[in-house]
């Protein structure tokens, strides 16, 4: 009898157990098709459904699928950072003082590094993505963010006041694009070219403070260290400008050197209604205009006008006529302060029909970035003709100087 007994309870709990692991398997089986069909409908997703669901700071290998992530590298650069940081402080300020003189505004008269380092957080690299694009060449895109602690102090000398500017908060996010020159003989690189993609934007984001003082004491400083980093940036490093670095003796870096690809020709015609800075009498307004800032050019100043007319032609080198632009900035001269910027205006080269002169009138704006644009009243408008650009031909190119006709 007991035995029987034994017999059924066996049966009943494994027909108990053998029931209940069918129930659980099959709730399983639904997880993974429930998965499955979300991946599906993850994977149909494209570039612009993904920023709405991540925002603006989405790693690239999201949107991007051949970027990769190296959890493994970003390990290893927090460990060697310490030591990354030591070197690395000496060669971005030997490399980046002179060019806070190249591109020092009007009106500073001395800006450098008065401490400088990149301080203990170690960047972040998201994602890796490699081409090869052409032959010969490795191309390496990274995905860099750092949001880091670095001790920068800058030394600003201005007409009006001397001050030291202490650069806090500082945040980068940018995709840095590398490629390796490749050789025959060792180290089998020949060259390294780093330059930031356009696109994605790189966004540098940073406070401002004064140290000792106030921002107040030289009018519009924090404007002119934005654009002065604006300018550094958009004109060395963002692609399609690019830094060489050749890795041997006698190495030929002329075919990765940016080359003109035209001659762009523009007359300032004039400008109308533009608004008084002046408390007294009017506004004594110029214009300066460039492809890359390191090239600027400038109109005469015309005194006591808010409708002046310069008729002054200028010729302006075009090194990518898909991706540069030519910036006009309107000023009014002051021999006692730092010159007002009535307004600026931005023509991109691409909107030009090569050898077809043509008349432009172009509205002036607080920026020519969008997002820094606060007050949108009337500033006036800024009148082009002869905008004509030359595309040299294949087999007759000769380079032409960055000279101005009067």
């Amino acid at each position: 009898m007991g035995f029987i007994s034994g017999v059924v309870m066996g049966l009943v709990v494994g027909v108990v157990i053998m029931a209940g692991w069918s129930r659980v398997m099959q709730r399983r089986s639904r997880k993974r098709v429930a998965k499955a069909a979300d991946i599906k409908v993850l994977g149909s997703l494209g570039r612009e459904d993904l920023k709405k669901l991540c925002g603006d700071n989405f790693p690239e290998w999201i949107s991007f699928p051949q970027y990769e992530q190296v959890k493994w590298l970003n390990k290893h650069l927090s460990k060697l950072w310490p030591f990354v940081s030591q070197a690395a402080t000496a060669v971005v300020k030997e490399s980046v003082e002179p060019l806070l003189d190249d591109y020092r505004p009007p009106g500073i008269k001395s800006l450098k590094f008065n401490k400088f380092s990149l301080g203990n957080v170690s960047p972040k690299i998201e994602g890796i993505r490699i081409q090869n694009l052409q032959p010969g060449q490795i191309i390496m895109d990274i995905d860099f963010r750092w949001g880091g602690d670095p001790s920068i102090i800058l030394a600003v000398d201005a007409r009006v006041a001397s001050l030291p500017i202490q650069l806090k908060d500082l945040q980068v996010f940018t995709v840095v694009r590398v490629v390796f020159q490749l050789s025959e003989e060792i180290p089998c690189i020949s060259a390294v070219v780093v330059a930031l993609l356009a696109e994605p934007e790189p966004k540098i984001q940073y406070t401002l403070k004064a140290v000792g003082g106030s921002l107040t004491a030289i009018p519009g400083l924090s404007d002119m260290i934005d654009d002065t980093v604006n300018s550094i940036v958009n004109d060395m490093l963002q692609w399609p400008h690019r830094l060489v670095v050749p890795l041997g003796v006698n190495v030929d870096t002329s075919e990765l050197e940016l080359k003109p690809e035209g001659k762009l020709s523009v007359t300032v015609v004039k400008a109308t209604s533009l608004k008084n800075k002046e408390l007294i009498g009017k506004s004594d307004p110029y214009v300066t205009l460039y492809v890359r800032p390191m090239f600027k050019v400038k109109t005469k100043v015309i005194d006591d006008n808010l409708n002046p007319e310069w008729n002054e032609t200028f010729e302006l080198i075009v090194e990518d006529k898909e991706t540069q632009s030519v910036i006009f900035e309107v000023y009014d001269e002051d021999n006692l302060q730092q010159d007002k910027r009535l307004g600026v205006a931005k023509l991109a080269v691409n909107n030009i029909v090569p050898q077809t002169p043509s008349e432009i009138t172009l509205k002036l704006m607080q920026s020519v970035d969008s997002l820094k644009i606060k007050d949108y009243r009337d500033r006036g408008s800024l009148h082009l003709k002869s905008c004509i650009i030359h595309l040299p031909r294949k087999n007759n190119w000769k380079p032409w100087s960055r000279k101005r006709k009067q």
